[in-house]
């Protein structure tokens, strides 16, 4: 008994020590912790010890020697190592993002040496234009706009010159845009919109569009919606370089762009093939730049930019006067209190509506060397073979889907690893703006190559100045999953054909 008794005296002298050597600690210069910053959160020259007690002095009236002083004490300690080791695991996880990023990668190294030699050159010679362009956050997540980057640098550089016209400024030529009914849903009408804007651009024509046509049913519920109707046409027109008409507009003094073959992609549609909208519309989704793939990327990224500028925050209207909703809604409803410093990644799962999702992945994979199926039945082993190496399985994962599958969910939520991290948007807040933004706006993306809504989220991403967008994945002969074709492939023309 008297040695037990001994030993406890022993065990609480030690632990004793223990803390009151922890309690008068100083973060030494040689960890990887920063000085300053330290100094900066412990008020001045405070120990951890000091700043508690103050705390304790302060909040509660508490005072060492008081009768719960020790028991106070010791739980905001214990707060304070939690909250420490929270910082220590977030600084860490964003040095390795940063460290891992994939921008550039192409199976080609030859091609990727040379996207990146000139992109340096790029960045190099447009360097004074950075301080000249806005920061820009979204939902209160800072992005990199106006950072070394900001793919849409080459872009700004040409808008900051001598020639600041838009398309078409010096003749009538003309492509417009009207009427309802479009090709395709949300993804494919984005795809037709920047690449209208893309066509003007490159054949340096005005594009109209008329205010009641699907560009702005698609656009104004997500992005611009209309507050001052006194401003809101010029700062839409100015945004994007384009001209706004309305219903009484004519367009005689017009020379509209015309196409030969607007018959072709009518057939087997029906009424539809004979609708000339449709069918404009259609044709803008098979449009296909011929511009340099980095100019392309910088011009694409500066609309998408433009689009992140004016993304609705519930104030406004559409066109048709219908109430906007807020593009952060999904953020807040999946992380609250926490949607500004959160770290997460985003799964977009999406079945393609079977064996043709199937077909067209093939046909992705051809281009790209990635896996046939993998981005589509998003196995557990396959999503983990991209957040275990970036420290991504110890924060939050959220999954938006198209439902088609619900075994593709179960498997997510029933392993072990990613199932207690996995999080679903609410379903009063699930739409297609909040999941946009809860994609764009996460650290990690993991998405499907062949589906559109997959590729705005992955393009606006990249515009945003974000990395790790993984859609194109393949498996070695181990068995081993790694990136074939880096970030920048959903805007490459030879990899995505018409859908880049």
């Amino acid at each position: 008994m008297q040695r037990r008794a001994q030993k406890a005296v022993t065990a609480v002298a030690v632990v004793f020590l223990v803390v009151n050597a922890f309690l008068s600690f100083r973060w030494p210069e040689d960890l990887s912790y920063d000085p300053t910053e330290v100094s900066r959160r412990l008020a001045g020259t405070y120990t951890i010890r000091d700043r508690i007690i103050n705390s304790l002095r302060e909040r509660r009236g508490v005072k060492p020697g008081d009768q719960d002083f020790q028991r106070l004490f010791l739980a905001r300690l214990s707060e304070f190592q939690e909250k420490s080791d929270v910082q220590v695991s977030r600084r860490v996880t964003l040095r390795t993002l940063e460290k891992a990023k994939q921008i550039w990668m192409r199976p080609n190294k030859e091609l990727q040496n040379e996207l990146q030699e000139t992109r340096k050159l790029q960045v190099s010679n447009y360097e004074g234009v950075l301080n000249k362009i806005e920061p820009l956050s979204v939902c209160g997540r800072p992005t990199n706009v106006g950072t070394r980057s900001d793919l849409a640098l080459l872009e700004h550089g040409q808008v900051a010159g001598v020639d600041n016209s838009c398309p078409g400024a010096n003749s009538n030529k003309m492509l417009l845009i009207q009427g309802r009914v479009s090709y395709g849903r949300t993804g494919n009408n984005m795809i037709e919109f920047l690449h209208a804007l893309q066509y003007a651009h490159d054949n340096d024509v005005t594009l109209g569009i008329t205010h009641d046509s699907w560009v702005f049913n698609m656009l104004l519920g997500m992005f611009m919606s209309i507050q001052d109707t006194s401003e809101w046409q010029h700062q839409f027109e100015k945004a994007f370089c384009v001209k706004i008409f309305y219903n009484d507009s004519k367009f005689d003094d017009w020379d509209i762009v015309q196409w030969d073959d607007l018959a072709v992609l009518g057939e087997g549609r029906g009424l539809l093939g004979l609708d000339q909208n449709y069918l404009t519309s259609k044709k803008m989704f098979l449009y296909i730049s011929q511009s340099p793939l980095l100019d392309y990327i910088a011009h694409q990224s500066k609309n998408l930019q433009s689009l992140f500028r004016y993304y609705n925050t519930g104030k406004g209207t559409t066109n048709r006067g219908v109430p906007v909703r807020n593009m952060c809604s999904g953020i807040d409803a999946v992380f609250g209190a926490d949607n500004k410093e959160v770290i997460y990644s985003t799964i977009h799962q999406r079945s393609m509506e079977g064996q043709a999702g199937i077909t067209l992945m093939q046909r992705m994979s051809k281009a790209s060397g990635c896996h046939p199926t993998a981005a589509i039945s998003m196995e557990p082993e396959y999503v983990k073979s991209i957040l275990r190496p970036l420290g991504m399985l110890n924060h939050p994962i959220v999954l938006i889907t198209d439902g088609q599958d619900f075994n593709i969910i179960r498997r997510l939520i029933n392993d072990p690893e990613i199932g207690p991290k996995l999080r679903l948007v609410p379903e009063g807040a699930s739409w297609v703006g909040g999941d946009i933004t809860l994609a764009v706006m996460s650290n990690v993306f993991i998405g499907n190559p062949a589906s559109t809504f997959s590729g705005f989220i992955a393009k606006s991403r990249l515009a945003l100045g974000f990395g790790h967008s993984y859609l194109f994945r393949a498996q070695n002969e181990k068995g081993e999953w790694h990136t074939v074709c880096g970030d920048t492939c959903v805007f490459d023309k030879k990899v995505m054909g018409s859908i880049s």
